[in-house]
């Protein structure tokens, strides 16, 4: 079934395998969808070194299925919600992409936030990321206990944005929103060469502005199930009221 997104979505359209049945009656094509990232961040992005894998775009999901179906180069697994060493271990044994796991922020500090680091790279996490309340002397500590690289995300790089590197964080996320390809751009005057992700925002026109402002990787907030799904049920709908018209005969 083929899925038809919005033409300026940043998520491209699905690859789909069709034969003369599926030209014919449309509404039946079956193929395994795949939400395809735009060509224009491995064309542009210089990418992030994680392990042996040069990432340059990441999928921002803990949901297994539409892992299973993005070509991303990673996954950033981070959540509304106290970091899961259940949710760490499924998504890494599941996936054989590098996988970034959530061990703090606003909920989870301190030592707390030390263990999970700690065990996300036992349990074989690529790197590990902090949320912008995370205090920098919780970041020195975790920085002493692991080995993998610690990604902090901010939303204004012109607030505590030296501070930050100087705990030990060695790769920046910057989230701010409709600034963000502003903010990319003045985290490289203050820091010039400090690894950049930057989140792509919804459209063709977002992303392209913050690949020109500098960003060296593009996390990507997939589409959810359920518009994924509606297009499909809306086939699913004519076929039925075709084969309803066939009985007819």
């Amino acid at each position: 079934m083929e899925i038809t997104l919005k033409t300026d979505a940043i998520w491209g359209a699905p690859k789909s395998n069709t034969n003369w049945f599926g030209n014919t009656f449309p509404f039946l094509k079956s193929n395994r969808t795949v939400l395809s990232t735009p060509k224009i961040i491995q064309e542009k992005c210089q990418g992030i070194k994680l392990g042996i894998h040069q990432v340059r775009s990441l999928i921002f999901s803990t949901d297994i299925a539409l892992i299973e179906h993005s070509d991303t180069d990673a996954i950033l697994a981070v959540y509304p919600f106290p970091p899961s060493l259940k949710i760490m271990k499924g998504l890494i044994e599941f996936s054989s992409k590098p996988v970034i796991c959530g061990i703090g922020g606003g909920l989870t500090k301190g030592k707390i936030a030390i263990d999970m680091a700690l065990q996300a790279e036992q349990l074989g996490a690529s790197a590990v990321i902090v949320n912008q309340p995370f205090k920098n002397r919780d970041i020195e500590l975790v920085k002493k206990n692991i080995s993998i690289p610690l990604i902090s995300s901010i939303s204004d790089p012109t607030i505590g944005l030296a501070e930050r590197i100087n705990a030990g964080a060695d790769i920046i996320h910057i989230t701010g929103g409709k600034n963000t390809g502003l903010h990319l751009e003045k985290a490289q005057s203050i820091i010039p060469g400090i690894p950049l992700l930057a989140t792509g925002g919804k459209t063709i026109q977002n992303l392209q502005t913050v690949i020109a402002s500098g960003a060296h990787g593009i996390v990507l907030t997939p589409p959810s199930t359920g518009e994924l799904f509606f297009p499909i049920m809306e086939e699913y709908r004519k076929g039925i009221k075709f084969w309803q018209k066939i009985m007819k005969f």
